[in-house]
């Protein structure tokens, strides 16, 4: 029986606007402190003494946590109200970053970074499950763009807000404010959406499938788990090819045992039917493939700038700056010009334009020399920005645009765990391609041979990046032609 949410009576939507900034807020909140994070890892390295693998725990931690609770999470809102779930995701985020502020160490640091996740987890799948229920199919294009666009203005924030906090240095705490500032912000969300946040819960009475729970965190678990304890080292442990094995066939357990909880009426985490939809389908192929590289640059470009090149926080930020402006101003005009005239040619004009800026980053890589500067990079950077901004906005709508209404909550959990599963592959997958090609080199190297050797490994991971992308270039074709509702010029709608 499919999960049905109950849609909002007109009376509570008149204050809709103030609640969807609050999840906007949230949504931003949860986006922002990946974006801050990837800037500020080569000081947590320093000030802590933390190693490569601790370094992408910090990052895969919280994205493997995210993952594993975003389904539960999002059924959890369908029994409980999504308004009273959220509200307790909001204020477990806060708390949890404040323990990332206080941590002592690498490894108490990652602990909360995983806390930080479940708590996101409770969170996220409200966001566009409010959305969609807050807002009638013909209304949703605006919500949804402002909710893609996130992305875009947290890539552009993050840059400068993670190396400003760095500068500011408040009360010696460094890097920590960067954890410090989602306190204020998640007291203020909370505030806000106690006002204005309407009630909405499932029609009918659901239960949380404990076994479905169970079975596919132990196969996620089994299938990420050695992605990224692995990374780091010289080669990979023999191990973890068996668990690899085990955590896909346990998966493939877990898809059967949805398939029976469905058949027979009951509440399956995920709603197998949403799959009849091509949309749907395609939609997460196209994240999956897209998130892996796309994630997996974050870490190693800053890596390279930081360590490789010797550039400060402030100069990497503003390096990358010119990719996070492209993001955000692309993904506006995608979704609101592109997306509705030509469709999915959107994305795949996007991830053309990704593999380019990808491929340009890795010639001037290829040939770094300690001299190596913004200047370099820059044609590269903004080629790639502008690719990511023209798939991030439209995608989504491309994904869940054929999704019921009733299945909100599970159409928005499907597409964030496929986001996070990505993220958290990502960072394994590039990051341990790339450090495995700068062992043994630290800051007392001469800085030609740092910045030789790391312009080798980031050229290496970026050449990997356009295969994955080539690989997401033939998947869009799985993609309707337009979004659900929007027909061609002079046409009727056509979802092939």
């Amino acid at each position: 029986m499919p999960t049905t949410t109950a849609p909002v009576p007109p009376r509570v939507t008149q204050g809709r606007t103030l609640a969807l900034i609050a999840l906007l807020l949230a949504a931003f909140m949860d986006l922002i402190d990946v974006t801050i994070l990837n800037v500020v890892l080569p000081s947590i390295e320093k000030d802590l003494g933390a190693s490569p693998a601790q370094l992408q725990w910090m990052l895969s931690g919280y994205s493997l946590a995210l993952a594993l609770g975003m389904i539960t999470g999002a059924r959890l809102g369908d029994i409980l109200g999504h308004k009273k779930v959220f509200l307790i995701g909001v204020s477990g985020f806060a708390a949890a970053s404040a323990l990332c502020g206080m941590a002592p160490g690498p490894d108490l640091l990652v602990a909360a970074r995983v806390l930080q996740g479940l708590a996101a987890a409770v969170m996220i799948p409200q966001v566009l499950s409010q959305i969609q229920v807050m807002y009638a199919p013909h209304e949703r294009g605006g919500a949804m763009a402002a909710f893609s666009a996130l992305s875009g203005l947290a890539a552009t924030v993050g840059p400068i807000l993670g190396p400003a906090l760095l500068s500011w240095n408040l009360a010696g705490l460094g890097w920590r404010l960067v954890f410090w500032v989602n306190v204020p912000v998640g007291v203020v969300t909370v505030i806000a959406c106690l006002r204005s946040l309407p009630e909405s819960r499932a029609r009918h009475a659901v239960r949380i499938d404990v076994t479905g729970v169970i079975v596919s965190t132990v196969g996620l678990m089994l299938v990420l788990y050695p992605l990224i304890a692995a990374s780091g080292r010289g080669e990979r442990p023999v191990w973890t090819y068996p668990s690899i094995t085990a955590g896909v066939l346990t998966l493939a357990g877990f898809w059967a045992h949805q398939r029976r909880v469905g058949a027979r009426g009951g509440d399956p985490l995920i709603q197998v039917s949403l799959f009849r939809f091509r949309s749907v389908c395609g939609g997460l192929l196209v994240q999956l493939l897209f998130f892996i590289p796309t994630m997996g640059f974050f870490l190693v470009v800053m890596q390279f700038l930081q360590v490789g090149i010797g550039a400060g926080p402030m100069t990497a930020g503003l390096t990358i700056l010119p990719w996070s402006v492209a993001v955000a101003v692309l993904a506006g005009v995608s979704a609101a010009v592109l997306l509705p005239r030509i469709g999915r040619a959107t994305v795949q004009i996007g991830l053309v334009l990704l593999a380019a800026g990808f491929a340009a980053i890795a010639v001037v890589a290829g040939g770094a020399t300690a001299h190596t500067g913004w200047t370099d990079l820059i044609w590269g950077v903004l080629i790639g920005g502008a690719g990511m901004g023209m798939i991030v906005a439209p995608l989504a709508q491309l994904t869940l645009g054929d999704v019921p209404v009733g299945d909100a909550g599970s159409g928005s959990a499907l597409f964030n765990t496929v986001t996070q599963l990505a993220a958290a592959v990502g960072v394994a997958i590039i990051g341990t391609f790339f450090f495995a090609r700068v062992r043994g080199l630290n800051g007392v190297s001469p800085r030609a041979v740092l910045a030789d050797r790391f312009g080798d490994a980031l050229a290496a991971s970026l050449w990997l990046a356009t295969v994955l992308l080539a690989i997401a270039f033939a998947a869009t074709f799985l993609l309707p032609r337009r979004p659900s509702g929007v027909a061609p010029s002079g046409g009727a709608s056509s979802d092939d």
